[in-house]
């Protein structure tokens, strides 16, 4: 799974350099801005970490077709429209806090690392306020049927994803069919 999350973390520095890069040109969004360069460093930490992590561990021999997977997905999360991408961003982090209290849940494996459950309790912790900053980016400039039916094809297309590593979340101890099920929901009031 590490692929994945590596890869996420990568996608998520660029997208939010992006949308804050845009905001501090409106002086009417340069609180949006901050907040959104906030997110950017938190998550160049995250793959800094990630990264890191991906040294010390055996590369796993689908690696770089799970990269591939990812970059695509992550590349259909961005849109022109600024409020559209932070709702599928919104969609996709709310999921991540939901794999990352999977993985690292009392019964699962990594649970049994005291070093890697705090840093994915850490990461998930700086997702679930990613995920607050952005839905209220989002519904400041207004929410609707076309935002949330956008989230929930993104939370779609990341169950997709990680069908592709249903092996390794059984190997780590959770259950990879409620994992994409929980992920494919899109969580009620998220946008």
């Amino acid at each position: 799974m590490l692929p994945l999350l590596c890869c996420g973390e990568e996608a998520a520095t660029i997208a939010f350099c992006r949308l804050a890069g845009r905001a501090d040109g409106d002086p009417a969004q340069r609180a949006e801005a901050a907040a959104l360069y906030m997110i950017e460093a938190e998550e160049r930490t995250h793959d800094a970490l990630l990264r890191q992590l991906c040294i010390l561990l055996p590369q796993p021999a689908d690696s770089a077709v799970l990269r591939a997977a990812a970059r695509r997905f992550h590349l259909q999360l961005s849109a022109r429209d600024q409020t559209l991408h932070l709702a599928r961003i919104a969609a996709v982090d709310s999921a991540v806090c939901t794999i990352l209290s999977r993985l690292t849940s009392p019964h699962a494996a990594l649970a049994q690392d005291p070093a890697l459950a705090q840093l994915f309790h850490r990461i998930r912790r700086d997702e679930a306020r990613h995920v607050a900053v952005t839905r209220t980016i989002v519904r400041e400039r207004g929410s609707g049927d076309r935002l949330r039916r956008s989230g929930a094809i993104a939370r779609h297309a990341l169950a997709a994803l990680l069908g592709l590593g249903g092996a390794a979340f059984d190997r780590l101890c959770v259950d990879p069919d409620a994992l994409i099920r929980d992920v494919k929901r899109l969580p009620g009031g998220l946008l």
